[in-house]
């Protein structure tokens, strides 16, 4: 049976911060210096200039520890030692990321230099230079070899290596060798590539949709594609097929 839990308010007392529920009733100890906002079901909170979660019952699910937290979204954190900030909030040091789920336990150690959005059940990482992709046990699913890499779509994602992109599945599996030197995501089963000074479209096997023959591809929209060939703009339509003004 699904609890209707309180909706919870910032509470100030002093110089200190906590919850409470909609009758002023202290949830969450007003002790913290200063609280995020609830994000499924946890909220960051800050003392002595570490942060930790809290829990909407009030309890704390990390010590509170690290330098810089992210809120949750699916499920997972990221959690950060070592970085450090100017008062304008530019970023000195970086410092060392890693993961936690919703128990507060590190899944990725804190040792990666960045990283990013969670999808498709992995989780790109940053070491040095290189990205590559771990799942959420903690296991390396791509090595970290890459030198750029976009965002998921139609299940693939595409990764730069020796200057070249192509895309791989979320098994790590390469399903598009890297022979182009520019690449869009998958919008509705078609992305845009560059080889050499010209553009076209392909499928998600890498079969062409289209010649490579453009001199300049659009963004999809309204299902067409603009497109430049010869100094004349027109549109294609999601099978390749081309109109231009006569």
């Amino acid at each position: 049976m699904k609890m209707n839990l309180p909706r919870l308010i910032p509470y100030r007392k002093g110089d200190k911060w906590g919850f409470c529920d909609e009758s002023k009733h202290v949830i969450i100890p007003v002790k913290y210096d200063s609280v995020g906002s609830f994000s499924e079901g946890m909220v960051k909170v800050e003392l002595n200039n570490k942060w930790g979660f809290v829990t909407s019952e009030g309890k704390e699910i990390t010590d509170i520890r690290y330098d810089a937290v992210t809120d949750y979204k699916g499920g997972y954190a990221r959690v950060n030692f070592g970085i450090r900030k100017k008062e304008n909030g530019a970023t000195v040091l970086g410092g060392k990321w890693g993961v936690i789920n919703k128990d507060g336990k590190e899944i990725i150690p804190v040792q990666f230099h960045d990283i990013g959005e969670f999808k498709e059940g992995l989780f790109p990482v940053r070491l040095n230079e290189k990205w590559g992709f771990i799942n959420t046990e903690g296991k390396t699913i791509l090595q970290i070899q890459y030198d750029d890499i976009d965002k998921f779509s139609d299940g693939l994602i595409a990764v730069k290596s020796g200057g070249k992109w192509g895309y791989i599945n979320t098994e790590g599996k390469t399903i598009i060798p890297n022979n182009y030197i520019a690449v869009g995501s998958f919008t509705n089963g078609i992305a845009k590539v560059k080889l050499n000074n010209w553009w076209g479209l392909i499928d998600p096997q890498g079969r062409g949709v289209t010649p490579i023959k453009y001199d300049d591809i659009g963004d999809y929209g309204n299902g067409l594609i603009p497109v430049r060939l010869n100094k004349k703009w027109g549109y294609l339509d999601v099978d390749g097929t081309e109109y231009f003004e006569e």
